[in-house]
């Protein structure tokens, strides 16, 4: 049986991170996160247990913003992969980290092909 705690509660922006990651990979059409080569200007998919390197966090008192940068499947529909990676995540955030005040940016960089 659950029961309030009194107290606060602080995340560490990793923590949300690894959230928002993990959300993201189980939407539909999202192949993975991916980072952007500074040098050679390419994105590159990013293993599973490399997620952070593809989502930023930054917190301005409540408001937290997440930036996604994900790789797509070829074929699907980027509004609404897009539109659902921003439900998800948010659900997932104030599910577990109680977070209200949430924007979430998703960023393609790149699409993967059959």
């Amino acid at each position: 049986m659950a029961h309030a705690v009194p107290g606060t509660l602080k995340v560490s922006n990793d923590c949300i991170a690894d959230l928002a990651g993990y959300a993201a990979l189980e939407c539909y059409g999202v192949v993975g996160m991916a980072v952007t080569d500074q040098q050679e200007g390419v994105a590159r998919l990013l293993p599973t247990y490399r997620l952070r390197k593809g989502i930023g966090v930054t917190a301005e008192g409540d408001h937290v913003v997440v930036d996604l940068h994900v790789v797509v499947e070829q074929g699907v529909n980027m509004s609404s992969v897009s539109g659902n990676l921003v439900s998800s995540v948010k659900f997932i955030l104030r599910q577990i980290a109680e977070l209200d005040d949430v924007e979430v940016l998703v960023h393609v960089e790149g699409m993967r092909t059959h």
